[in-house]
């Protein structure tokens, strides 16, 4: 388990974080948030060392090349979110490691979590699996006393030659060997703490930060953690395990109050579920004086309950919702575990009309759909005067429950993971593909039409820059849609999986089974494997209470 010890320079360390690209041949379009990631660890650890963000997305790899050159850092650090970012990750990290071999690299986020081994790479010195504030502080304690064995750090598997005999659990794939450190289990605590970013590393890109709809700058930050409710479509339960935190409503006010911009953008997806905790936020902005366009998530049941919460988060801003309406009949609203029903949909739409906030409906478009369910789709929204509806073809996102059952059952048709970003339909369908696509295709360019903004313009949600923006860039982007929808189709014609899935990554192989811990979307569940491996004498961690909601 031990790397080659190294005393390394003196005074503070220096942290690299990358944020990764996304996988062009594939991505038609993606909205780019701050890569709060990085500014997060590096405030973790700025007694221990200084940072610096490198954002890939508008930034090269000879740029990359150069800055490992001049900057020479200690630690990279990198993060996973889609699947389809797992091969930029190792492209970046084997750059990363040309410059500087001993540089200790570390792969975090939902992906290396829930599927740590598709990223064994001989680039790659640390995943780390689950939460990941704990596990890397005491990552970069380690290095900063001069030494390279992580065993002790719970939370990680660790590239090795071989066992040593420690009696840790490891895994082989492709020839590379990691050892997995003992389960780190999520802060079971209601609240969370995050120290205060300093967002000095993103100057050189800040610029390129906004939402892209109204084209405004903009400040993204987060209320909550996880989530209570259990879609299946969902991956934020799973890697959460279930939990539900909250942050301290003190360190999100001063997040928001420090930052210039004018355009809030909170991206957990729970922030109005606990309406006490929503409140005290809200009276602390109030307090302070601040009323920022603010763009926030929330379930349709969540609106229905407590109006109030909205209306009182209007005085302060609250001008959007991104909600999971995702189907509009009881049936389909059953089959993805959604707990909500078309009644709530419908008064959580006229809730926001009467509020005049924008509704981001997002739809889950089933693989089962026929002509009559998009037509269903577009109906009602059409009867509803739904003003920025968003059309999200269901994905297995890999690592979940879903995934896992679908995998199981062969209906998985797309091998490739660059199309696992929310825009593909990755599955068999009912209808042939390319006909599905096309009914897909038709709901934007329906609800992009300049008919169809102008004949919406007297909605009490509807806003001249969002509207346009949507309109133009969905419309544009389902062009070039058109063709990455032709190259899918094509891969999927072609693809040998018997021939080829040794050159997969594991998770989509056959023999890839979900037995390990970090496979569990449950504490209990997680819990239940560590007692066994405590009780074989490989693991030392105790069991916790799940969190409070």
């Amino acid at each position: 388990m031990a790397m080659s010890e190294q005393s390394g320079r003196k005074g503070k360390l220096r942290f690299l974080f990358i944020q990764p690209d996304y996988p062009k041949p594939y991505v038609f379009f993606f909205p780019v948030y701050e890569p709060l990631h990085g500014l997060l660890f590096g405030a973790l650890v700025k007694d221990l060392a200084e940072t610096m963000v490198f954002d890939r997305r508008y930034d090269t790899d000879e740029e990359l090349a150069k800055l490992m050159d001049s900057y020479q850092p200690d630690v990279v650090g990198i993060t996973t979110h889609t699947a389809g970012e797992i091969f930029n990750v190792k492209r970046l990290l084997r750059i990363v490691k040309q410059s500087k071999r001993d540089a200790v690299t570390i792969v975090g986020g939902q992906h290396s979590s829930l599927l740590p081994e598709d990223l064994f790479d001989e680039s790659v010195d640390l995943i780390c699996i689950g939460p990941g504030e704990d596990t890397f502080r005491e990552v970069v304690e380690t290095i900063a006393d001069g030494k390279r064995d992580f065993s002790k750090v719970a939370g990680l598997a660790v590239r090795a030659e071989n066992v040593g005999g420690n009696g840790l659990v490891s895994a082989t794939w492709d020839g590379l060997r990691y050892e997995f450190t003992e389960p780190r289990l999520p802060n079971s605590s209601a609240y969370f703490e995050w120290p205060r970013f300093d967002r000095t590393p993103l100057q050189k890109y800040s610029r390129k930060y906004m939402n892209y709809f109204e084209m405004r700058p903009t400040v993204y930050t987060i209320t909550t953690s996880g989530c209570p409710y259990r879609c299946n479509f969902c991956s934020l339960w799973a890697s959460a395990r279930g939990t539900y935190r909250r942050r301290k409503p003190e360190d999100v006010v001063n997040d928001i109050v420090s930052q210039p911009q004018q355009f809030v953008h909170l991206t957990d997806d729970n922030t109005f579920h606990n309406a006490d905790h929503a409140l005290e936020i809200y009276s602390r902005l109030k307090a302070a004086g601040v009323k920022k366009k603010t763009l926030a998530y929330a379930r349709t049941d969540t609106i229905v309950r407590r109006p109030d919460v909205l209306e009182k988060w209007k005085e302060i801003g609250l001008g959007a919702l991104v909600v999971g309406m995702e189907a509009v009949s009881d049936k389909h609203l059953g089959s993805i575990n959604k707990k909500t029903s078309v009644d709530t949909n419908m008064e959580a739409q006229r809730i926001l009309d009467r509020l005049g906030i924008e509704n981001w409906a997002h739809f889950v478009v089933l693989p089962e759909f026929e002509r009559e369910d998009f037509r269903e789709i577009l109906a009602f929204i059409e009867k509803m005067r739904i003003c920025y509806p968003i059309f999200v073809p269901l994905t297995a996102v890999p690592g979940t429950p879903l995934f896992f059952d679908l995998k199981e059952r062969q209906q998985i048709s797309t091998y490739d993971y660059g199309y696992c970003t929310l825009q593909y339909m990755m599955l068999k369908t009912k209808m042939p593909k390319r006909e599905w696509y096309d009914e897909l295709l038709n709901l934007y360019f329906k609800t992009c039409s300049m008919k169809t903004v102008w004949g919406l313009r007297s909605s009490p949600q509807f806003h001249w820059r969002p509207m346009l923006g949507r309109a133009l860039i969905m419309g544009r982007c389902m062009k070039k849609l058109n063709a990455h929808i032709e190259k899918q189709l094509e891969h999927e014609r072609t693809f040998n999986y018997d021939a080829s899935q040794a050159s997969l990554p594991p998770s989509m192989r056959r023999e890839y089974k979900p037995v390990n811990y970090y496979n569990a979307p449950t504490l209990s569940a997680v819990e239940e494997t560590i007692k066994k491996r405590r009780d074989a004498g490989v693991c030392t961690t105790a069991p916790v209470e799940s969190a409070a909601i």
